[in-house]
């Protein structure tokens, strides 16, 4: 091939390449801003770490636009000039916010967040004519759903936190969290001692209250046999046994003189009345006394003491049943001298017969005193001349 063949040759292959540039230049770049609709927006945020031009604008995690400006402020702050796709629509409630697309590379990204409550006050509230009272109205909220224009300046920009800043900060607290844990290792291994200690030595005070716990127990035991003995006894059994078939008879002699009784007792129901006053009078000083000793008994003395002392307490009154049973067993004291003698006994259930003697001579008196409170129930005038409620002679009767 000639000299002019190689130079057609090279001619065509730069005008491939040229031709294959532009086409993925349009393809990938350039082509969207010639054939899709756009419209800017100028934000203002504290700072944008990581923005630069072209830098990409999501809403939803959908890319909607990207930066077409960057400018730093004299003062605090940083204007953001957006260029957003016209076929999405931004609501003015929607909060712009920079942060992180991606933890590897670090490349930052300008997303538009639903808001919060708080948020929405805070811009909007005391906009549209209506007044700041903390409450969003019907125009405010009308106002914060319009969608942004073209060439339209807000506020409000904010700055996401950066995970890796927060893990760094983190980091700065493990070594107190660490030293934390090792003291509440130490008090905890401190405190285990402590209490196989207080378990295992000999002369704890947990070894004294089991020590008389036995001892107490060894008590109770003697106690139950001396009353298992005392029961045991067949002249005890026959006394009960005889004492036990006479009562049902003087019950029912009690019963029955006790209903006479209640009968008398009804006429005095006034009487009743004024005395149940009184007793609900008693009642409420007997509330005013307790309210007053309540404070008394709030105060007690530690839990192994306390322990200590009751069973030295019971070891006392378990000796003393052991005393008495003992005694009884010996036939010493009235009990025992009331089954061992006969001669006793045999009074014991003459007595009980006088009682019923008694008992019977009672009923015409119980009789008297109900005629007695129905005559007065029928002619309470009758009073005022005892004799005549007596004699059964009417008021004012006799010799003028």
């Amino acid at each position: 091939m000639d000299d002019q063949g190689y130079r057609f040759g090279v001619g065509v292959l730069v005008v491939a390449s040229l031709v294959i540039a532009v086409i993925l230049i349009l393809f990938f770049g350039a082509a969207p801003n010639f054939f899709v609709e756009r419209y800017t927006v100028t934000i203002r945020f504290q700072a944008a770490p990581g923005v630069a031009s072209d830098t990409p604008v999501r809403k939803n995690g959908v890319q909607i636009g990207r930066v077409k400006s960057v400018q730093l402020l004299d003062e605090e702050g940083v204007d953001l000039t957006l260029e957003l796709d016209g076929k999405y629509k931004v609501r003015a409630q929607e909060l712009p916010q920079i942060g992180k697309g991606s933890l590897i590379t670090g490349d930052a990204v300008v997303e538009f967040v639903p808001p919060t409550q708080e948020s929405l006050i805070t811009r909007f509230d005391g906009t549209g004519g209506s007044p700041r009272d903390g409450i969003l109205d019907e125009n405010e909220m009308l106002l914060a759903a319009t969608p942004i224009q073209d060439g339209d300046f807000f506020r409000g920009g904010r700055v996401a936190p950066d995970p890796l800043d927060a893990l760094l900060n983190m980091q700065e607290g493990f070594g107190t969290t660490l030293s934390a844990i090792e003291t509440a290792g130490n008090q905890v291994t401190a405190l285990a001692l402590d209490v196989r200690k207080l378990l295992g030595s000999g002369d704890g005070a947990m070894q004294d209250v089991a020590r008389k716990m036995d001892l107490t127990i060894d008590n109770f035991n003697d106690t139950l046999d001396a009353i298992e003995g005392l029961f045991n006894d067949p002249n005890l059994k026959s006394s009960l046994d005889t004492l036990a078939a006479r009562l049902p008879d003087i019950v029912n002699e009690a019963e029955s003189v006790m209903k006479q009784t209640g009968d008398t007792l009804a006429a005095f129901e006034d009487v009743g009345r004024a005395a149940e006053e009184t007793v609900r009078g008693v009642t409420k000083t007997v509330e005013h006394v307790n309210q007053l000793t309540e404070p008394l008994g709030r105060n007690g003395e530690k839990l192994v003491g306390d322990a200590v002392r009751t069973l030295d307490n019971l070891n006392l009154l378990l000796t003393d049943l052991r005393s008495v049973a003992d005694r009884f067993n010996s036939g010493q004291g009235t009990v025992a001298k009331l089954i061992d003698d006969p001669q006793l006994y045999y009074q014991v259930m003459n007595t009980l017969g006088n009682i019923e003697t008694l008992t019977r001579k009672l009923e015409p008196i119980v009789d008297d005193a109900r005629v007695f409170t129905d005559k007065v129930a029928r002619q309470p005038s009758s009073l005022i001349d005892l004799r005549g409620a007596i004699s059964g002679r009417p008021l004012g009767a006799g010799i003028k």
